[in-house]
């Protein structure tokens, strides 16, 4: 579980998944994803601790995007509690351009995916792990399913080796979907969430971390 603590400054970094729209004309700079999402319900739940959210997402990153601007966009900010999500333009970019996605590229990730939660590790960061999901909607996401499981499976060893919180969400986000409809979830792309797809990732990361 992951424990707050008063002024912690919690982050989340990763994709567009993320961004979601964030700008710095918003006050906040949070977005109008799950990220805001998760900060309207800590901030009112938590109001005597003074918590700081920050939003480091950027549309379009891969995991070596990521670790390029680790330095600056997570470890100067002082962050105590860290949430990655991260993954699955690594897939998205190869596949779309027919490039194989070799075993020597899922042992880079995993190897570049180390370094970033060692970094924390050594600065008694709380670690929150979100998995990668992809939707079956269009079908061609299909031709994804392997990988994704490949990469939760990276990420879900990586979590028990660091200590992290882990997130599932590919589970969750593909139950909501065939129930409601993939594209309600999702939208046109099978990845980007709606609002009612980023409020069920809002939901996975209260249940998982206990907050």
């Amino acid at each position: 579980m992951v424990q707050l603590q008063h002024k912690n400054t919690l982050l989340f970094i990763g994709d567009s998944i993320t961004d979601a729209g964030r700008g710095e004309y918003f006050g906040a700079n949070l977005g109008q994803g799950y990220v805001n999402m998760i900060a309207g319900q800590l901030y009112r739940q938590y109001i005597p601790l003074q918590l700081k959210i920050l939003n480091q997402g950027v549309g379009g990153d891969k995991l070596t995007d990521l670790f390029t601007r680790w330095q600056v966009d997570c470890l100067d900010l002082n962050p105590d509690i860290v949430t990655i999500q991260i993954g699955i333009n690594d897939i998205w970019h190869r596949l779309s351009a027919g490039i194989p996605y070799t075993e020597t590229i899922l042992e880079q990730y995993k190897e570049n995916y180390r370094y970033l939660l060692k970094t924390l590790t050594e600065r008694e960061v709380q670690i929150i792990l979100v998995e990668p999901y992809v939707l079956p909607y269009p079908e061609d996401r299909l031709d994804w399913r392997p990988y994704v499981d490949i990469m939760k499976e990276v990420i879900a060893d990586l979590a028990e080796e660091y200590g992290a919180t882990l997130v599932k969400l590919d589970d969750a986000l593909n139950q909501a979907g065939e129930n409601l409809g993939y594209e309600t979830i999702t939208g046109a792309d099978g990845v980007h969430p709606t609002s009612l797809g980023h409020a069920f990732i809002a939901d996975q990361w209260l249940r998982h971390t206990g907050l």
